[in-house]
């Protein structure tokens, strides 16, 4: 089947951001950089934040997920126990 003339060329602009077995988010390629969108709570606070290259996503990511599992040897901390 050949492909018609009509339809745009085929382009990668969404790129899946891993950390370690973890599906974080994606990154999406604007004209000035990639925006991140967070499929975790953990990077809820860079959601949206535009990043000049993947790199720089990727390291900004990686560093607040690293951050926010220091805090948590195995299950999470209920909050009415952290008081």
């Amino acid at each position: 089947m050949s492909r018609s003339s009509s339809y745009p060329p085929l382009r990668s602009d969404v790129t899946l951001i891993e950390l370690g077995d973890d599906a974080v988010g994606l990154a999406v390629r604007e004209r000035s950089g990639y925006r991140f969108f967070a499929a975790v709570q953990t990077l809820s606070a860079i959601d949206s934040r535009l990043f000049a290259s993947l790199k720089a996503l990727r390291q900004a990511a990686a560093e607040r997920h690293d951050a926010s599992r220091r805090g948590r040897p195995g299950a999470p901390r209920s909050r009415a126990l952290a008081a």
